[in-house]
């Protein structure tokens, strides 16, 4: 499991903003946390979820459609979570991954010459507080809480790491080992924002997103688009978008939802959201 999701996290070093590997298989979905200005670069936070991860066939680390409470609680104290990524002038410059197994580490990477580094780390506990909250949120256990620094899961107590304690410990690191401060890679990040202008953009007449000026006059034609399952090319063609702003990096569904809104101009209908909402959650790839 190990050398998966390292490779996984070099993957990433050469297309960070996107989900998807170059056989469009997903690496690990991850959704940004936090962007804050760090010297004369940025600080991204980010967060590896469980969704779209343990219960994705197509996904590095897939378990099952329906992992276990045993399975989930298992992964979530293992495979990674936290991550940042320093960035100058919008190329990243180290990416830094808090590694829980075997044991606590972090794990640095930079992407100009895929040199790996691991740091001792001192933090105390047994599960981050973006995976805690998750455990909760997704509703896996009924019975899962939160209370003070505790997390109740599957009948079983575990130590939460705070967001605060996690962001400091990086900090401190990348401080005294100066990580931002080597030569940035020549990839190029987007930030959520720069990501939004961007779909913005190609979603025009003309645009690598335009899937809608090819199927002008006939919108509501029929169209198969896997053995037995039929739509019309306007279904479709917003089915791809939302596709295609899950594939560059937008966060959630909500997210690629208000960025179509802005480019209509208007409230979406009930078809519109349906469908970027499947196209984003890849329902149909299924």
């Amino acid at each position: 499991m190990k050398k998966i999701w390292i490779a996984a996290f070099l993957f990433m070093a050469q297309k960070i903003i996107a989900q998807i590997d170059q056989n469009g298989n997903p690496v690990f979905n991850s959704i940004v946390i936090n962007e804050e200005t760090l010297g004369d670069g940025k600080l991204i936070t980010s967060y590896y979820t469980l969704k779209d991860n343990v219960n994705n066939k197509k996904s590095s680390v897939y378990i099952s459609e329906n992992p276990s409470l045993d399975e989930l609680l298992n992964a979530a104290a293992t495979l990674p979570a936290d991550f940042f990524i320093i960035t100058r002038n919008h190329h990243p410059v180290n990416l830094i991954l808090l590694s829980n197994y075997p044991s606590k580490k972090w794990i640095a990477l930079t992407p100009s010459s895929n040199n790996q580094r691991e740091f001792e780390c001192t933090l105390k506990g047994d599960i981050g507080e973006n995976r805690a909250k998750e455990l909760v949120s997704a509703h896996y256990d009924s019975t899962a809480k939160i209370e003070g620094n505790k997390l109740w899961f599957n009948g079983k107590q575990l130590t939460i790491i705070s967001n605060h304690e996690i962001r400091a410990s990086a900090l401190s690191l990348i401080k005294k080992q100066k990580l931002n401060a080597e030569t940035p890679s020549q990839v190029k990040i987007l930030s959520q924002q720069e990501l939004k202008e961007h779909l913005l953009k190609q979603t025009k007449e003309g645009g690598e997103l335009d899937f809608f000026t090819p199927i002008k006059g006939i919108e509501t034609n029929g169209v198969e688009i896997k053995p037995g399952v039929f739509t019309t090319n306007l279904s479709f063609a917003l089915y791809k978008w939302g596709h295609a702003a899950y594939d560059l990096g937008v966060n959630a569904a909500e997210d690629a939802l208000a960025i179509f809104t802005e480019f209509r101009g208007r409230e979406l209908n009930q078809r519109e959201k349906d469908y970027i909402t499947k196209g984003f959650n890849r329902a149909l790839d299924k």
